[in-house]
């Protein structure tokens, strides 16, 4: 048995976190594999990372003409992999490291990234290979591009073609000046123009043909990827040439255009039912109910959406499940209830056919910008925030045991995690500078959107006139 063969036994017979710690650090106590076989690359603006925790930082496109795997294979991750492999900690993932340090026995997700099945059968490989070799990732995200129907309050324009569009006109929101264009362009982030070539879409394809040999999992973000043709692109590929080992995911906000949604659901029909990938995730992005949810998410049609979301669970496969991704904020709280009720109708009316349930929430909270955070409301908020969580509790299929699927265990914990964050918080006066900004950026929201904070959020007025106060009596400045 060779030595990947052996990590991929040992992986599926032991769960033991210490185990994979013990190993991994005997290889360097700096070391993590997601630097060789995980990337994120941002095609718009050609910026990569691998890893979330790290900032992205720019392809040289210079690297790109001999070398298209220089999408991942940058010169600078090239020098991270070689302090790692010495035990040398990159700055760039001082997440971890302040995990670690806060307490020896603490496991940051340099362990739990390393041990994921994408990268632990390829230790051996990447230990024993030249830190300046170029490695093939296993696990791929993409970008596409930045082309965008929605503009999200919490997004930024490198992201969404709408906002920039947007800020083209009017301006980068005061609060965040890091997304004003000239600062965008200092940082390499302006995306390219959708009609101007490209480098780095045209490296990707390049790669493409090498990249497929050892790719695991395959994600498409945006943007939104269902308005991208390279997505498609993607899609027909599969189609005429399948790959049974792929797990595949993409991103997207369902508010799509019918031409393109039609032409997604024809496509991942062909693909499923002829298996031609091991599996299929579908994400998408929605943070509370009605139009709470429009106005966090400007250009969004609450009742078109959820048309959209039950009809893809109608017409896809009956083991093809659908992941609610809701970016937990400030404007989430006051009708989240609502949100949560239709979670448990849609997990009730589907299910796999080994009855369990094919619609997911998955809940990470905000925190940039934190004008948007929890961080900015008042302490009574807590108790609504309470009270859903208890509705979870009580909405369980232990609970209920009468052929409803409802929430798990897993998605009990979110929402429990964002509560202890939301008490962890303490007021200060960097919260009454969240406020005040919090207070301008809706304001200004409102006059740029034609949209009305105070008549959509009626229960939020008492918390809205505190951060009305501040902005008139503080002096306090950006």
């Amino acid at each position: 048995m060779d030595e990947k063969a052996q990590a991929s036994q040992i992986q599926e017979t032991t769960h033991d976190v210490a185990f994979y710690k013990s190993i991994i650090n005997k290889v360097s106590p700096s070391f993590c594999l997601a630097k060789w076989y995980q990337v994120t690359v941002h095609l718009q603006n050609g910026h990569t990372h691998s890893c979330h925790h790290p900032a992205t930082h720019r392809v040289d496109p210079r690297e790109l003409v001999e070398n298209s795997s220089a999408l991942h294979n940058t010169s600078m991750k090239k020098v991270q992999r070689h302090k790692m492999l010495n035990g040398v900690r990159p700055s760039e993932c001082d997440y971890c490291w302040r995990i670690e340090d806060a307490n020896p026995d603490n496991v940051s997700d340099r362990i739990f990234k390393s041990s994921e099945n994408w990268a632990w059968p390829n230790l051996e490989e990447a230990k024993s290979l030249p830190w300046h070799h170029d490695f093939n990732p296993r696990y791929v995200e993409v970008s596409f591009g930045h082309a965008c129907n929605f503009k999200c309050l919490y997004c930024a324009p490198h992201i969404s073609s709408s906002i920039m569009a947007e800020f083209e006109k009017e301006g980068h929101f005061v609060e965040s000046p890091e997304f004003s264009i000239k600062e965008l362009y200092i940082n390499g982030k302006y995306p390219i123009p959708k009609d101007s070539f490209n480098p780095y879409v045209e490296a990707f394809w390049r790669w493409w043909p090498d990249l497929i040999k050892n790719l695991e999992h395959f994600r498409i973000t945006g943007g939104e990827p269902l308005i991208n043709p390279n997505t498609f692109k993607f899609l027909d590929f599969i189609v005429n040439n399948p790959m049974p080992n792929l797990h595949f995911a993409i991103n997207s906000n369902l508010g799509i255009p019918d031409v393109q949604f039609n032409k997604f659901i024809s496509l991942m029909q062909k693909i499923l039912e002829t298996n031609s990938i091991k599996g299929f995730e579908f994400y998408t992005s929605v943070d509370t109910h009605g139009e709470d949810a429009e106005y966090i998410r400007t250009g969004l049609n609450y009742e078109d959406y959820i048309k959209n979301v039950r009809r893809y669970l109608d017409e896809l496969p009956t083991n093809t499940k659908l992941i609610f991704m809701c970016t937990y904020n400030a404007l989430s709280v006051p009708n989240f209830r609502k949100f949560l009720q239709e979670v448990i109708d849609l997990k009730s009316a589907y299910r796999t056919p080994a009855g369990d349930p094919r619609v997911l929430l998955d809940m990470p909270y905000l925190r940039d910008p934190s004008y948007l955070s929890l961080a900015v409301l008042t302490k009574d908020f807590a108790k609504q925030i309470e009270e859903d969580l208890e509705f979870m509790k009580d909405h369980t299929y232990q609970r209920l045991q009468n052929n409803q699927w409802c929430f798990t265990e897993h998605e009990i914990a979110k929402m429990e995690r964002v509560l202890n964050w939301f008490k962890s918080l303490q007021d200060n006066e960097k919260t009454r500078l969240l406020r005040k900004r919090f207070y301008t950026f809706t304001k200004e929201c409102d006059r740029r959107r034609g949209t009305s904070f105070l008549k959509t959020f009626p229960s939020m007025e008492p918390f809205y006139k505190i951060c009305e106060d501040i902005y008139n009596n503080d002096n306090l400045d950006y």
